[in-house]
């Protein structure tokens, strides 16, 4: 049986259609567009329309809604105030400041037609009312007994028992005994088959279950049966070679098949093949008596009716994000990399490209990893300019975060940009920054870099992305061709929840998902020696498995650092790490309330921060003191920054929002911005180039921009050399005083006081605070930071006594003056006294 409803509709005002009454705006086509938004859960609470110039690439804007009709929210779109008459726009709505978003972005000319109508979760864009058709269009197991259908719109219990369900498999059909919906109308609904219904987890897998109504017959997913324990396993995953022979093993529950095939070179040719042998519970195994070190492989999968040949997730080295493994040996053992507290850390974060690719960067391999590893490297026009690895040495930075150089979906052969944010071979290095790709040279060389970073007493982060893959829009590299949908998130209806905004979400919360990346994170470790992790988006990183990172690699290696951002960019099914859940966990969380008081809000040029107007003093303060008073348990769980690769450069950010500044205040404001940073209590972090105003001119999602735009300018470094120095001051001091990095929060309330705690007079924006050096072991017995974000000179009281000025806006005092009193700070300036 089939419901149809038909409201066809053509671009009219006011009329009752089929019962159901459309708000329109008569829109003249080239004034205005009419965005109508339909939500199949109901849910319009702080919904909104962003929308933005695709076409010129220009910043985006948040439209409310200008009323609602029976189909759902209007957005009233007045083109020429938004700058879009005749432009390509993107639509996407949005619920509050990116609580949630219904993605994919949708793409409209604007003015080309007076209404259009968008669905959640449906790509479509129509121009005139949708018909809507009730159909049931998934299945899967949502329990040991029950099972969960879903259909295309919302549903009642009565139409769900009109449906007459019946789930058969494994020799025998079974009814449901109840039925229950999450609401009173819902797009899904829970069929309960009740204690008859026995049947092994194993066999729900592989019993080829059907679930058929009245609106037709549907395979049953797996789903929950997959995380039952016969599908938990501890042995060997991946492949191994050597003379004693050789060994391969994949995860491929639901498979009917699994054959290693193996080749004799990166492309072509035939092949060997070896039966793989299931162990159950999804397991299958093939040993040979063969050495095939130096040879290719990939698993040949039979499965829901259909082949596939696709990569190991396991291996170590492939020849490309869809090419083939490598079967080879071990690398040599890692070098040993520096050890320190973290306290002690100064984070720098650069891509491996951007780092040498500009033409003055004096380095011979640019853009790779043996160029990221080029010692006495020197701009060609300025010999006593150093570059790269050279200055991030002079620099005084001891952890290097590298942007992601596990493998992940490009052409490796094609010079066009990219992050690296779209994974696939997490376990080998990405090739585009090899010097080949068809051998071993991405795992030598990638080794190479991170070898030449320890020599010069520098811990290697990894920007890690665990959270999603680029396995979307049915592709099939690794996990889903060996394992289904295993690996993601689902949701009701058979679609993929897509809280990283990429087109799915990895399922780190599954046994043989948390598992892996466990593996993964330990063998980057072992093998290569890498000193520790950031992880995109953990958010979308289960609690358990975010503790289970910390304290296990924290057994592996007990100096490694692991950090990460505390948000998601979706809607999500799992409890992820948001700030406060890292209290007492052993890792760190990026500190954006402190980021958006300094320079405003990312998402708003207009919004001005504490460098630009003074404002958001309150949190600044906060962020000074390690955010303890917010969510951190101590200082050393916040990563304090002020920009990174997202988003523009804070040069940008000044440039952009600080209207009517001049070019030495945009400096001054600059500099303020990471002294505040660099003298906060927590751990600081530099992106890359800041030290010389790196600008990306103006853009600020650089993610696949060339060269021109994301490579390091390292003239500019000539240019602007006394802001490099500024910087390479701020980090030498911080490292030099123990006073600004202190381990908890009781230390950091026992020693650092602001003025008003202590009675002395301070107006506001300014902000005085003093810093017990004497009690944090520091030979700077008191110290006191001043910071003034007027335009204007402040006359600052000091604390009784002499103090000698150390630090000003031009970075340390050679000839450090005696102050007693007050002292007059500088416009947009941080000072540091001594006593």
């Amino acid at each position: 049986m089939h419901i149809f409803y038909n409201f066809g509709m053509n671009k009219i005002s006011g009329f009752l259609l089929s019962g159901v009454m459309l708000m329109s705006f008569n829109s003249h086509a080239a004034e205005k567009t009419a965005v109508h938004y339909s939500r199949i859960s109901g849910d319009y609470e702080g919904w909104q329309l962003w929308v933005w110039n695709a076409q010129d690439g220009k910043p985006g804007t948040a439209v409310a809604p200008s009323g609602r009709d029976s189909f759902g929210l209007v957005f009233e779109l007045d083109l020429a105030g938004l700058g879009l008459a005749g432009k390509r726009a993107g639509i996407l709505p949005r619920k509050g400041e990116w609580d949630d978003k219904d993605g994919p972005d949708r793409f409209i000319t604007a003015g080309e037609d007076a209404d259009v109508f968008i669905r959640q979760g449906v790509p479509e864009i129509f121009s005139e009312l949708p018909a809507l058709t009730t159909a049931f269009v998934y299945a899967r197991f949502s329990g040991e007994s029950s099972v969960t259908a879903a259909f295309n719109t919302p549903v009642d219990e009565a139409f769900v028992r009109a449906q007459d369900f019946r789930l058969a498999g494994a020799g025998a059909e079974y009814r449901p005994v109840r039925v229950s919906l999450p609401s009173r109308y819902s797009p899904s609904a829970r069929l309960d088959f009740g204690p008859e219904f026995a049947v092994p987890a194993e066999a729900r897998v592989m019993g080829s279950f059907t679930l058929t109504g009245e609106l037709g017959q549907r395979p049953v997913d797996p789903g929950a049966a997959l995380d039952a324990p016969p599908f938990r396993h501890e042995a060997f995953l991946g492949a191994e070679t050597s003379p004693k022979g050789s060994r391969f093993a994949a995860f491929a529950p639901g498979a009917e098949a699994v054959t290693a095939l193996i080749y004799r070179g990166p492309k072509g040719g035939s092949q060997a093949e070896l039966r793989m042998e299931h162990k159950g519970g999804g397991l299958w195994e093939a040993r040979s008596d063969e050495d095939f070190t130096g040879k290719y492989y990939k698993f040949g999968v039979s499965r829901d009716g259909g082949y596939a040949e696709v990569l190991d997730p396991y291996a170590g080295s492939v020849t490309a994000h869809d090419g083939r493994g490598l079967l080879h040996g071990p690398l040599p053992p890692p070098t040993e990399g520096p050890s320190f507290p973290d306290e002690d850390t100064v984070l720098y974060e650069i891509h491996v490209r951007d780092l040498t690719i500009d033409e003055f960067s004096g380095v011979k391999d640019k853009g790779k990893y043996l160029g990221f590893a080029e010692g006495g490297t020197r701009h060609p026009s300025y010999p006593d300019i150093r570059t790269a690895l050279d200055h991030m040495e002079e620099l005084g930075v001891n952890a290097v975060h590298i942007l992601p150089f596990q493998d992940f979906e490009n052409d490796e052969q094609n010079p066009r940009y990219d992050w690296g944010y779209m994974p696939v071979n997490f376990n080998s290095p990405e090739g585009w920054y090899a010097s080949r790709t068809d051998d071993d040279s991405r795992r030598r060389e990638a080794k190479a870099m991170i070898d030449a970073l320890h020599a010069r007493g520098m811990k290697v982060i990894m920007d890690v992305v665990y959270n999603h893959t680029a396995e979307t829009g049915g592709k099939k590299f690794n996990f889903a061709g060996l394992a289904g949908n295993y690996f993601y998130r689902m949701k009701d209806d058979g679609s993929f929840y897509n809280g990283s905004g990429c087109g799915n979400e990895f399922r780190s919360e599954s046994p043989m998902g948390r598992r892996f990346i466990l593996d993964s994170l330990r063998r980057w470790v072992t093998e290569y020696g890498v000193d520790g992790f950031r992880f995109d988006l953990m958010g979308l990183i289960d609690l358990e498995t975010a503790d289970l990172i910390a304290s296990e690699l924290k057994k592996l290696k007990p100096s490694i650092l692991i950090y990460g951002e505390p948000w998601k960019a979706g809607d999500t099914p799992v409890e992820g790490v948001k700030k406060g859940s890292q209290r007492g966990k052993g890792y760190s969380v990026f500190n954006d309330d402190l980021r958006d008081a300094l320079k405003g809000s990312v998402f708003e040029v207009s919004d001005l921060g504490y460098v630009q107007a003074g404002n958001y003093r309150d949190k600044v303060m906060r962020g000074i003191k390690g955010s303890i008073d917010d969510f951190a348990d101590g200082p050393l769980e916040t990563l304090n920054y002020v920009s990174c690769h997202d988003n523009h450069t804070l040069w940008d950010r000044i440039d952009l929002s600080a209207e009517g500044a001049s070019f030495d205040e945009k400096v001054r404001m600059d500099k303020l911005a990471q002294a505040v940073v660099f003298t906060s209590q927590g751990i600081p972090f530099l992106h890359a180039g800041e030290e010389f105003l790196r600008t990306k001119k103006g853009e600020h999602n650089s993610y696949n921009l060339p060269d021109e735009i994301n490579r390091l300018d390292w003239t500019a470094k000539k240019k602007h050399h006394g802001v490099f120095r500024f910087h390479r001051d701020l980090i030498a001091m911080r490292k030099a005083h123990p006073a600004f990095r202190l381990r908890t929060a009781e230390a950091v309330r026992r020693n650092l006081r602001f003025y008003e705690e202590q009675g002395l007079k301070v107006t506001p924006p300014a902000i005085a605070y003093t810093l017990d050096g004497a009690a944090a072991g520091d030979s700077w017995k008191k110290i006191t930071v001043l910071i003034n974000p007027s335009r204007k000179p402040a006359r600052m009281a000091l604390p009784p006594g002499a103090h000698d000025l150390v630090f000003d806006g031009a970075g340390l005092a050679a000839q450090p003056a005696t102050h007693k009193g007050h002292i007059s700070v500088p416009p947009i300036t941080l000072l540091v006294l001594r006593q």
